[in-house]
């Protein structure tokens, strides 16, 4: 994933000396381009491990150009000198304060001291002897184990194949194709430390190297120094060199899915690393069976889509297919490809036979399917008469291949001649129906177009229409709202006025109930007093009765004592019997009259 990218202008120095220093050195011409060779040889001699460098790499060129431009080599120096600092290799500590980026031997950008190599052995001995008795058991001969006698032990670990075609190529030091002891030491130590979630390196560290290889060691990003030496292969994403996993590929192809990405060559290959990237892409979602090639059945359709006769496509089939194996590995993919794009961009036709800068790199070692384990052309001794034999022998190599393929060209012309005519007529008819088709296509296109833009016009009504709804729907709601926390604010009060009230309802109850029994009890002695009124009435009646008799006995008493007075006036002669009479008469009527009272009373 490309890194997200800062304005270079807030973060990288402008008229710094020592940047324009290092600049120059890298882009002495001042093209303004450093290509992935110049970078990797000068970052190197930072010291810092190629893993932090291939990060370094991916942040200043973040859209995969294969170069850096005079910003983008800023960026990496920048980010160089984070590292050294400590700091984290980020886009966003461009801008800490820090002491600038440091190189060893920086006047030579041609030289670079190799590292030291440390004293020990990073495999111990134990792991040594336990690796030595697995290496006797796979019966080495004259010391040496084959790709096919390492491969099931690599395959047994269940890691990846990307990843054990790493561990092969960084444990094949001497690249011949087999692992010796030491080697093959090299080889599980790497496999158990993968095991152990660690990252195989892309290059092998100093302190894995065994003892006696040591001495012919051409370290990473070093430059032998030698008179007849060709360029370092090196580059900031440092990779195991194919050579070494071809041999392991012909016993038993232990090559990934994902190929191993290729060093560069002595001569250039004419795929641009840009275009080598889409291409591999393409052929990544091409390899359904994931065997690492390509069937003409799971290409047909991507050459087809490109408009060019079957003839021509068959042409550059056959260059791309260098080993004539009926199928296209990623490298013979990204050749057909590029001649494909020449052919349609810039109309140059593909040639009659590949020139050495048009061989993948990975078939320029092994030219063909017949062709002995000499070695390679991309493999040095670091002796100048053995390397110019090998470019010597690699070149009548590929002239002889070169010369096979032009004569299976030529034979296989011949033969196509023939039913060129046919196949040509053929091609005409089905192009004719192909393009009535399409035709009939384009209309149905259109008017299948011209319905979706009035659907479109009328979503679009009734997606105004909605959202009008919605905030009407909207304002409603919030109305609604308001109303409901008006009516739960009132319930509340009525609420509390109920409670009110029933608290004043069952006092009255209480007061109603306590004013029943008053009445109850009033009712009571109002029966009590009635009772004894009418006793008292029924009383009085008789006194008054009783009254009335002696107001009677009283009037007859006055009555008699009238007639006394009158019998003491007129009758003075009269005798003392009558009036002894009456006196007991008159004493009578008042004993009586006031017996009566007495009994009122």
């Amino acid at each position: 994933m490309a890194a997200p990218l800062i304005p270079l202008s807030q973060q990288i120095p402008t008229g710094n000396s020592l940047y324009e220093s290092y600049y120059k050195q890298v882009d002495p011409a001042y093209t303004g381009r450093v290509g992935a060779s110049e970078a990797a040889l000068f970052l190197k001699k930072s010291g810092l491990s190629d893993i932090i460098l291939g990060k370094i790499w991916d942040l200043a060129d973040p859209e995969g150009k294969g170069f850096l431009d005079k910003q983008g080599f800023y960026v990496a120096l920048r980010l160089v000198a984070c590292a050294q600092s400590g700091h984290e290799v980020t886009l966003s500590n461009l801008n800490l304060s820090m002491p600038p980026p440091k190189f060893h031997d920086t006047s030579s950008p041609l030289m670079v001291t190799p590292p030291s190599a440390e004293a020990h052995w990073a495999v111990r001995v134990e792991e040594k002897a336990k690796f030595d008795g697995i290496f006797e058991s796979l019966l080495p001969i004259n010391g040496l184990l084959s790709g096919d006698k390492v491969k099931p032990v690599l395959m047994n670990s269940k890691l990846p194949l990307d990843v054990l075609g790493r561990v092969w190529d960084l444990s094949d030091i001497d690249k011949d194709g087999h692992l010796d002891r030491d080697e093959f030491a090299v080889a599980m130590h790497l496999v158990y430390r993968a095991l152990e979630k660690e990252p195989v390196p892309s290059a092998l560290p100093p302190s894995l190297i065994p003892p006696s290889k040591r001495k012919k060691t051409v370290f990473p990003g070093a430059v032998p120094v030698l008179p007849a030496s060709p360029p370092p292969k090196d580059s900031l994403r440092s990779t195991p060199s194919h050579g070494s996993v071809s041999s392991l590929n012909s016993t038993g192809s232990l090559s990934p899915k994902h190929s191993l990405k290729q060093t560069q060559p002595t001569v250039n290959w004419v795929v641009p690393v840009a275009d080598k990237m889409r291409f591999d892409e393409i052929f990544l979602k091409t390899d359904l069976d994931l065997d690492g090639y390509v069937s003409g059945q799971e290409v047909k359709e991507i050459f087809m889509h490109s408009g060019l006769t079957q003839n021509l496509l068959a042409h550059i089939w056959a260059l791309a297919d260098t080993r004539q194996t009926g199928k296209l590995s990623k490298d013979q993919f990204a050749l057909a490809m590029y001649f494909i794009q020449q052919k349609v961009s810039k109309g140059i036709d593909p040639p009659q036979v590949l020139s050495p800068d048009m061989v993948p790199p990975s078939e320029r070692g092994t030219p063909g399917p017949d062709s002995s384990g000499s070695l390679g052309s991309g493999e040095f001794t670091g002796v100048k008469e053995l390397d110019d034999i090998s470019q010597e022998i690699a070149q009548l190599q590929r002239e002889k291949y070169s010369l096979e393929q032009d004569i299976r060209e030529k034979e296989e012309a011949i033969r196509q001649k023939t039913s060129e005519v046919q196949e040509l007529q053929n091609d005409l008819d089905r192009e004719t129906s192909s393009l009535q088709e399409l035709e009939a296509q384009k209309q149905d296109a259109q008017d299948r177009l011209d319905e979706m833009d009035q659907q479109k016009a009328k979503l679009r009504d009734m997606l105004s229409d909605v959202r009008q709804k919605c905030q009407d729907e909207t304002q409603m709601i919030s109305s609604l709202k308001t109303q409901i926390q008006s009516q739960e604010s009132d319930l509340k009060s009525q609420e509390d006025d109920l409670n009110r009230a029933k608290s004043e309802l069952n006092r009255l109850q209480q007061e109603e109930t306590q004013l029943e029994q008053s009445i109850q009890a009033g009712r009571v002695q109002l029966e009590t007093i009635i009772k004894s009124l009418k006793s008292t009435q029924d009383e009085i009646n008789q006194a008054r009765s009783k009254l009335s008799q002696l107001h009677e006995s009283r009037q007859e008493a006055h009555r008699s004592l009238e007639q006394y007075d009158q019998v003491l006036d007129g009758a003075h002669g009269a005798s003392l019997t009558d009036l002894a009479d009456l006196s007991e008469g008159v004493s009578l009527a008042e004993r009586g009259g006031f017996g009566a009272m007495v009994k009122v009373e």
